[in-house]
């Protein structure tokens, strides 16, 4: 009786023993798939690249090179936000290590200097482009000054045909602090008329480009990082796939989940720190 209770002991502990360790090399097995799928991605966020000044919004054409030798240093590729809506879609493949460097404005200076850059060191980049300023800059017939200047639609046709640039629709007319702060509902506004409004804007800079350039974006990038509850229920039904916020920190991409594309983080790239700095401040290693 002492023995087939020994027997009935020992049979139980190797059961469960079992069962135990086949269940955290599951566990373990569904973390390495899980990690698989997932990729940490961070938005450098870019705007003036001149020679002559630096400022929290603006660095110099050779720092901005050495932010891409840093990058390529530690593995990184440049990807297109179009490439982060097609992995969250589940149609694509990203590499383990990438990131997305994104100007926004759309000064002269990003393709006089920055775009000789990345087509030198073979990476991509996305450029959210204000359509009244183009106009302006095209309008007063001085395009080709890098310290105030914005592209025309013909370089941005150029940038966009290269295959190292992807556009952005960073509205027409509405990144002013002026009556509205960036695309933000003002307090008298019904929604009716905050769409109309919004819709108006936006899509003029759309057709611009359709008419000037031959492409549609589907990247929204809210000016000031300011926006209103409604604005992206209204911005997905005009089209766009993905909104860039000021918000900064590095995104959490998983392969199949949309939601993310929704309030995509960047950080903001000082020129006030040098790039081992800019980087390390960030954790992006």
């Amino acid at each position: 009786m002492k023995k087939f209770f020994l027997f009935i002991f020992f049979s139980i502990f190797f059961i469960c023993f079992f069962i135990i360790n086949n269940f955290n090399n599951f566990l373990c097995l569904a973390k390495n798939e899980e990690s698989k799928n997932i990729r940490m991605i961070p938005i450098i966020m870019y705007h003036s690249i001149l020679k002559s000044k630096k400022s929290n919004y603006i660095i110099s054409p050779s720092t901005f090179e050495s932010d891409i030798k840093y990058l390529e240093k530690l593995g990184y590729e440049a990807i297109f936000i179009s490439d982060i809506i097609a992995y969250c879609c589940g149609v694509c493949e990203l590499p383990e290590k990438c990131v997305v460097l994104s100007f926004d404005d759309g000064h002269y200076n990003n393709y006089f200097y920055a775009y000789p850059i990345i087509k030198k060191h073979n990476f991509k980049a996305n450029l959210n482009v204000i359509g009244s300023y183009s106009d302006l800059s095209i309008n007063n017939k001085d395009t080709d000054n890098p310290n105030y200047s914005y592209v025309t639609w013909k370089e941005i046709k150029i940038l966009h045909d290269s295959g190292y640039f992807e556009i952005g629709n960073h509205t027409y007319n509405m990144h002013s602090h002026k009556s509205r702060w960036g695309i933000e509902k003002l307090y008298n506004e019904s929604y009716d008329e905050y769409k109309n409004n919004l819709t108006r804007d936006v899509m003029k800079l759309e057709q611009k480009l359709f008419e000037n350039c031959g492409f549609r974006t589907q990247v929204f990038a809210y000016p000031f990082g300011r926006y209103s509850a409604d604005s992206e229920q209204i911005l997905k039904g005009l089209g766009f796939k993905a909104f860039l916020t000021c918000c900064e920190g590095i995104n959490k991409v998983e392969k199949g989940n949309c939601t993310v594309l929704s309030s995509l983080k960047r950080i903001n790239r000082t020129g006030l720190l040098s790039t081992s700095e800019f980087f390390k401040k960030n954790k992006i290693c």
